[in-house]
């Protein structure tokens, strides 16, 4: 059965924003490998479009496998939690992230992240939380970040679920490889890799 107006709009907002958590998406490689634009993006999870078209649909659910009208007219989250008899993730419960801001995060990087939350303010994060700190960006990065977003950044971890890698050098400041980018063997050596983004907070 089809949904109405306002339960549709619903239904799309919560089962992208479980998706990419489900999936380990950021909003910046969801859209980058969608194809639906950030703009787009941004617009409906925020309830800024009340009719996402079809086009846009039928990209999301290709994507990650499932139907028009399970996106459309239907809870994913509580569908996959039915099918799960059980969850190898069990109930995670939050975990205390610094925020540190750009100009000290390279200072910071090899620091332990037990003395770092004593230092800087904390933000939360649910998942997998080993060596996980939180940039606070200060100086445009790729056209893609700009001074206020947080970027949660899994340090010196390559990514595993196709996530931007963060690095540093000397001319460039904090640039961005994608991952499975082949020029990402070809690096300078002075290129200071700094970690996998594993989700990023736009301001």
């Amino acid at each position: 059965m089809s949904a109405s107006g306002t339960q549709r709009k619903e239904n799309i907002i919560n089962n992208i924003e479980y998706i990419m958590k489900s999936r380990g998406e950021t909003k910046v490689s969801f859209a980058n490998r969608t194809g639906v634009t950030r703009a787009t993006l941004y617009k409906i999870l925020d309830g800024k479009v009340n009719n996402v078209h079809r086009s846009t649909i039928t990209r999301i659910a290709d994507f990650f496998g499932v139907t028009c009208d399970v996106i459309e007219n239907h809870d994913l989250e509580h569908i996959e939690l039915i099918e799960k008899t059980l969850s190898p993730d069990g109930n995670k419960n939050p975990a205390a992230i610094p925020i540190i801001p750009e100009s000290d995060f390279l200072s910071k990087i090899e620091s332990r992240i037990g003395n770092l939350v004593t230092q800087y303010p904390v933000t939360w994060f649910f998942g997998d939380v080993s060596n996980v700190a939180a940039l606070q960006v200060e100086n445009k990065i790729d056209n893609l970040f700009f001074p206020g977003d947080i970027l949660i950044i899994k340090r010196k971890s390559l990514s595993v679920n196709k996530q931007l890698e963060l690095f540093h050098s000397e001319g460039k400041g904090l640039f961005l490889k994608k991952d499975g980018d082949k020029s990402i063997r070809t690096l300078c050596t002075d290129d200071l890799f700094i970690g996998s983004i594993i989700e990023e907070r736009i301001q």
